[in-house]
């Protein structure tokens, strides 16, 4: 059996690709800071029975406090780097600091929590970093804890977009 994969694409493309051959998976950045795909593409992949990949589970960093290091970092150019996010960021260390666990994890463990099809992709540079990221499978969630992250870290609180807007315009699951 072969299988396709779908990336960043929004409901109206899914529904026209499913319809020609079941879809697998979709690639799509969903974080803390991102939760776009919660309104309309989450319930129809849930629906058609596909499979989530998550990617930017950290926000580029951001999450983990990680600045771009020179002007030839991608991240520098984007909206959320260069907008106060501060609020954000210290309120998850502060919910992470309270379970005794790093901010990362508790990122990871969050996209881990909300939906029973997700696998979430994490990128590490460093050891440290793959077993910080690796320690978040041991952090498991209640419904409550989820809630309290939420509540600390509310959808549409992010400063900034994803991307430069002119490349927003560009991404079919942002329609």
């Amino acid at each position: 059996m072969r299988a396709i994969g779908l990336s960043e694409v929004g409901p109206d493309t899914i529904r026209r690709a499913h319809a020609v051959h079941p879809i697998a998976d979709l690639q799509i950045e969903y974080s803390l800071l991102s939760r776009g795909p919660e309104a309309r593409i989450f319930p129809l992949l849930g629906e058609l029975g596909i499979g989530v990949t998550a990617y930017g589970v950290l926000s580029r960093g951001l999450l983990t406090r990680s600045k771009p290091q020179s002007p030839a970092d991608f991240r520098a150019h984007l909206p959320r780097f260069s907008a106060d996010n501060e609020r954000l960021v210290a309120a998850l260390e502060q919910l992470a600091a309270e379970r005794g666990v790093r901010p990362a994890q508790l990122a990871i463990a969050w996209v881990r929590a909300k939906h029973p099809r997700l696998v979430p992709l994490v990128g590490a540079r460093t050891r440290r970093q793959l077993e910080e990221s690796i320690g978040a499978l041991a952090v498991a969630l209640t419904p409550a804890e989820v809630a309290r992250i939420e509540e600390a870290v509310p959808a549409g609180a992010v400063v900034g977009s994803r991307y430069q807007d002119y490349l927003m315009q560009h991404l079919d699951s942002e329609r």
